[in-house]
């Protein structure tokens, strides 16, 4: 053993490795090389420590790494040699694997392996040692290595590669800003081909990431991230100390980037790097008609930016007002960026001062600005208009801004009328329109029923496999249960190849990764349907795993990966057997019906779009199930009266239903309206908890209060659950404050095990959560009150919410205003959060369903009370309620917005603290 190698290892000195290495006759290569590759270069036993402080000893053990696989690399003279240095190793669960030195590549070692190179030419061999570490699909070069072996002609050249792989830094820690910014300055080619390319060529510099920084001002975060645009801030920055001066062409080429289509907060960086490089008026002047471009993008800090940029040069002679003038308008549109508008307004001003405008149409596009809430904003915008537009018809134009104006900007244009004929009698009462709106929507509900579409069914096997695909694209209630019905009563009809056929769903299914589901479910039936198999085959994925681990030992790669993606949709169709029981039970119903011959069909199938069901139709199904003496399945019985249009029945189905005698009778003739007695059956309490609750949502059951289903949320009384400050003590002992929603599913499965036993009290969504993407569906079992179910999806954080949460407070209420459903009780719990939620496209829908429910003439008290709550307790950020409350409402939404302001004053006054932006909300009741 060569103890000085050893020693130069431990120590991680590169050089004194390759003074010793270089030195070798080819047998000591040999035999170094063999006694090197049996060490561990984490092993202190192995390579002992001197001095190094445990808060050091990771960053030690890394170089001692680094330093051992450039040993092993440096006692490489030519190919065969190559097959050497590989080192067989086993992981944490005893599965073997090849570890490769030439690992070394992606670290910022690289003069040391330049000195290497440069010592013992590797050309003979270096194309096969790439083939293994740089090809179309790995990249196992760190760029300093990249841009070596490209200059040396190793590797072709090829730009968005080298773009990217410079610019993205990865979270290993393995990037160091100093490092960098010495490469590059050493070779400023790199520079100006690669680095300054980050214009035109999109990466992924928003990712949060950890580097090696000299820099005591680092913006890391106390957890040592960043976003990656920090990293380069300071290479940057460290560039120009060195003495590099960066092209003045540069700040062209940014300011071309913001027209890119890209992310906002990237683009921000091109604006914080062109505030870096301070642009001179002579720049700007050269690059104006791209700053006027940039008003159009619609993104509003940049606008911003671009924007001082304009106004710093709207007083050259060089400046170009016509261009501005109409480019301007683009911008008009803009959110959040009052001042920028105004400095926009103010150029204009003192242009048409000297030079009043010709063309009066402009006032048009100015009109526009009307619309942002800033009232100095609007009150510049009133006295251009009256001032330099001023002629016949200006009424007309400022007519569709009315609701929006404030102020002074109101003062102004008061004195305005337009004519009789262009415009309403009184445009400030709007009660008539509202009325006209309730009246209207009255109309609607009360012919729902048949206006509502009916689901046509499959009558041949041909038209079934077109569904099947329906299913597997739409995932809807109209495609999955009608699909499980049809089959039912075509079975007869189905041809014996039925196993073929259905192969190529089952691979469409298998091609996409799911999670806990619908589709795991269907690719559950469809495999144990095609297998002959009598119920619902049972997964077990622990042995397909340990199968799997037994290929990859045996280096059959193909075959495991083969095995792995079934062994992946079985995992989520074991999980989706607790996410849908409803649907799972279907599947293994169906799989009976078609062992028994059975040809009766399921209660809950929907009729009509999306997902209702007549109520004659189920009554005449219920008196098949007696004319054959078989009782229906109270799942499949409460699904269907989930989905009944029991508001109006026919006089047929009333006439039926009386014909009804099944233990079920008396809850059909209840609901349909033939009775008002409640006749509990132990039996049959789920679908009495439902059916009343449906009925009558409002109503206090206390029928209900010597049952087993008395504590379990909305059966006695109306869903209402609890939500507020709550102290919690973490694991290190800290005791701190959480914002809670009882019976939200973060917080009801977070240390409790769920209660899939309970799962058809619907009303009370007491089965496991179900993903955002699974809403409709989920909504589908349940659309007359969704309450709980919504309530299941309220993000749990006012800020930094990641996609799975933007998901719960989007696709739901998608859902909701899609097929019109009313929510009724703690509902209002998920729509108070979406409208006040980070994400707009959230605000937006809630809004919708607002203004919605407002011209309904619906009762709002528990939505009032919840926003008030929310921003007194300062949860919730104030601004987003602004927000709504700037919008050009109509005077009833505008009555709501301040009745939650009033009742925040009230609540407001209870707390110790006063919430951030308090007098800006508080000063929208004056």
């Amino acid at each position: 053993m060569n103890q000085s190698l050893i020693t130069a290892i431990a120590e991680g000195d590169f050089s004194a490795i390759l003074n010793i290495t270089s030195q070798l006759t080819d047998s000591e290569r040999y035999s170094t090389i063999t006694a090197i590759k049996a060490l561990d270069p984490y092993s202190e036993k192995d390579f002992p420590r001197k001095n190094v402080a445990a808060k050091d000893i990771y960053h030690h053990n890394h170089l001692v790494s680094q330093a051992f696989y450039y040993a092993l690399i440096t006692m490489v003279r030519e190919e065969s040699d190559i097959a050497k240095v590989m080192m067989d190793r086993k992981n944490y669960i005893g599965e073997p694997y090849q570890e490769n030195p030439y690992g070394l590549f992606r670290s910022r070692y690289i003069q040391s392996v330049i000195d290497y190179y440069e010592q013992f030419p590797p050309d003979a061999y270096i194309k096969n040692v790439l083939k293994k570490c740089y090809t179309k699909e790995i990249n196992g070069l760190s760029f300093g290595f990249q841009w070596y072996f490209y200059k040396k002609g190793w590797i072709p050249f090829d730009e968005e590669r080298f773009v990217r792989n410079l610019l993205e830094v990865d979270l290993m820690g393995n990037r160091s800003v100093t490092a960098d910014a010495q490469f590059l300055f050493q070779y400023p080619e790199a520079i100006e081909k690669i680095l300054l390319q980050l214009y035109r060529i999109e990466t992924k510099v928003l990712d949060l990431s950890k580097w090696e920084s000299d820099n005591p001002s680092s913006k890391m975060s106390t957890s040592g991230v960043a976003k990656v645009t920090t990293y380069w801030d300071e290479v940057f920055e460290l560039l120009v100390h060195y003495g590099y001066q960066i092209p003045r062409s540069f700040v062209g080429q940014l300011l071309e980037s913001l027209l890119n289509q890209w992310k906002k907060p990237h683009l921000d960086w091109h604006c914080r790097l062109l505030k870096w490089l301070a642009p001179t008026q002579e720049e700007l002047l050269a690059h104006q008609q791209t700053l006027f471009a940039v008003l159009g993008t619609g993104v509003g800090s940049v606008v911003k930016t671009v924007m001082e940029y304009i106004v710093s040069i709207a007083n050259a002679p060089q400046f170009d007002f016509e261009s501005f003038m109409q480019q301007f308008p683009l911008a008009f549109t803009v959110e959040k960026q009052p001042k920028a508008l105004l400095q926009g307004v103010e150029i204009l001003a003192k242009e048409f001062k000297k030079h009043p405008p010709t063309d009066v149409s402009y006032r048009e596009q100015l009109a526009v600005l009307f619309t942002q809430p800033d009232v100095k904003l609007q009150e510049a915008v009133a006295e251009l208009l009256t001032t330099y537009f001023n002629q016949e018809g200006l009424p007309e134009v400022i007519a569709p801004y009315r609701d929006y104006l404030k102020g002074k900007a109101q003062n102004l244009l008061a004195t305005l009328s337009p004519s009789e004929s262009s415009a309403p009698s009184d445009l400030s009462d709007s009660s008539a329109s509202s009325e006209n709106s309730q009246t209207a929507y009255a109309a609607r509900s009360a012919c729902a029923a048949r206006t509502l579409t009916p689901i046509p069914c499959p009558l041949t096997p041909e038209n079934l496999l077109f569904l099947l695909g329906d299913c597997i694209r739409e995932k809807s209630a109209a495609t999955i249960d009608v699909f499980f019905d049809a089959l039912v009563r075509l079975q007869d009809q189905i041809p014996a190849d039925y196993a073929e056929q259905i192969k190529p769903y089952l691979k469409q299914l298998l091609a996409r990764e799911w999670f806990m589901g619908t589709m795991p479910l269907l690719y559950l039936f469809l495999d144990s349907w095609s297998n002959q198999s009598p119920t619902p085959l049972v997964y077990d994925t622990d042995k397909e795993w340990k199968e799997i681990q037994k290929l990859y030992k045996e280096d059959k790669y193909t075959q495991a990966d083969k095995l792995d993606k079934p062994r992946v949709m079985h995992i989520a169709a074991n999980q989706a057997q607790q996410t849908f029981p409803y649907l799972f039970n279907k599947i293994a119903r169906t799989l009976q019906k078609l062992k028994e011959k059975d040809t009766l069909p399921f209660l809950s199938t929907p009729t009509h779009e999306p997902f209702y069901i007549e109520a004659e139709v189920l009554v005449d199904k219920l008196l098949q199930y007696e004319a054959q003496g078989k009782a229906p399945d109270l799942d499949d019985l409460i699904v269907a009266c989930n989905r009944l249009l029991f508001w109006e029945v026919s006089a047929a189905a009333k006439e039926k239903a009386q014909q009804l005698k099944g233990d079920y009778a008396p809850a059909i003739q209840y609901y349909l309206g033939l009775t008002d007695k409640i006749q509990l059956n132990e039996a049959l309490l789920p679908l009495w908890t439902q059916i009343t609750r449906l009925k009558h949502p409002d109503e206090e059951f206390k029928v209900f209060e010597n049952t087993q289903a008395k504590n379990i949320l909305s059966v006695v009384k109306p869903f209402y659950i609890r939500y507020g400050w709550e102290k919690r003590t973490y694991a290190n002992g800290e005791v701190g404050e959480e914002f809670t929603y009882h019976c939200n599913h973060y917080y009801k499965y977070k240390n409790k095990k769920s209660r899939p036993t309970l799962y058809n009290y619907y009303n009370a969504n007491e089965g496991k959560c179900t993903s955002a993407q699974e809403a409709e569906y989920k909504l589908s079992l349940n659309p007359h009150y969704p309450d709980a179910i919504l309530c299941a999806h309220i993000a749990l954080w006012a800020t930094m919410n990641e996609a799975d949460q933007v998901r719960d407070m989007t696709l739901p209420l998608e859902a909701v205003l899609r097929y019109d459903l009313r929510v009724r009780h703690s509902g209002w719990l998920y729509i108070g959060a979406c409208l006040l939620f980070e994400k707009r496209p959230s605000r937006d829908l809630a809004y919708e369903y607002i203004c919605q429910a407002i011209a309904r003439g619906e009762d709002l008290t528990h939505l009032k009370t919840y926003l008030a709550n929310v921003l007194a307790w300062d949860y919730l950020p104030i601004p987003r309620f602004i927000e709504f409350l700037d919008r050009p409402n109509p005077p009833a939404v505008k009555a709501f917005g301040k009745e939650v302001v009033q009742l925040y004053l009230e609540e407001v006054k209870k707390q110790d603290k006063l919430p951030r932006n308090h007098k800006k909300l508080a000063a929208f009741n004056d």
